[in-house]
């Protein structure tokens, strides 16, 4: 493994909602969940927004209101994953919300930052509702981070966690769910939908563009949008022209995290 930057460090540790030694005032980097908003950003409509506020979450705006430090943010996500341990097959499960996997299932590929456990499923998600089994295999060379590997402590050390990069390209065969699979519950107690394998494609990289003059200025339009979201407002009652502003802000940021 590579030796990693300082910001590559910081953006591990942040993602994973390690804020022990940020400014808890800043509303950037004190935002102890920015993950949520990160990669709802990343999803081409509004429901996935509307999704986890739903589940309790919050929107930040603030992720917005510097343009070159949220991008950085994302490069230096995707720069530390290239850095990590590529020699090794590893296998990766996840337990997803139905929804967002069935956008990723469409595109035969992950759409956002995707955190997996390498040593089986979770066995309660009491934050998601609806919800599917995933199991990540994943060749050698594919970009990664696992925690345990890469940083000297982590939040989620029980986990055995492993993320994965936006982006990625897959195979997916579904396979019956079994008894054990069966008493994973979801916020309401539910137990899961379906189960899927998903084989990744092998040699696989990550184009980091750090070209912001490609997104447009959103922070106020989405300041407004976020908080009509998060008090219950529909998506058909929102202020459209802040609706139009931010969904080209998402397809732009999309195509600049891409290199395209």
């Amino acid at each position: 493994m590579q030796t990693l930057q300082a910001e590559e460090l910081r953006a591990l540790k942040f993602y994973e909602g390690d804020i022990a030694d940020a400014d808890r005032n800043d509303p950037f980097w004190g935002d102890a969940r920015a993950y949520v908003t990160l990669n709802a950003l990343l999803y081409d409509d509004l429901a996935s927004e509307y999704t986890r506020v739903r589940e309790g979450k919050r929107l930040n705006p603030a992720m917005l209101r510097n343009l070159p430090r949220l991008l950085g943010l994302y490069g230096a996500l995707f720069s530390a994953m290239q850095k990590g341990e590529k020699s090794k097959v590893r296998t990766g499960y996840r337990v997803e919300r139905a929804s967002d996997f069935a956008v990723c299932l469409q595109r035969g590929e992950t759409v956002a930052f995707t955190s997996t456990a390498l040593d089986g499923f979770l066995r309660a998600y009491g934050d998601k509702q609806g919800l599917v089994l995933l199991t990540c295999h994943v060749p050698a060379e594919t970009p990664c981070a696992v925690f345990s590997e890469m940083l000297d402590s982590y939040l989620k050390s029980s986990e055995s966690e492993m993320l994965l990069p936006p982006f990625l390209r897959f195979r997916a065969e579904a396979r019956p769910l079994t008894d054990s699979d069966r008493r994973i519950t979801d916020l309401s107690g539910e137990p899961p939908q379906a189960a899927y394998d998903l084989r990744f494609e092998p040699e696989q990289t990550l184009r980091i563009c750090d070209d912001i003059a490609a997104l447009p200025d959103v922070a106020e339009p989405a300041a407004r949008l976020y908080a009509q979201i998060q008090q219950g407002t529909p998506e058909s009652a929102l202020n459209p022209a802040d609706r139009a502003a931010y969904l080209r802000f998402k397809r732009a940021l999309v195509r600049a995290l891409r290199g395209s």
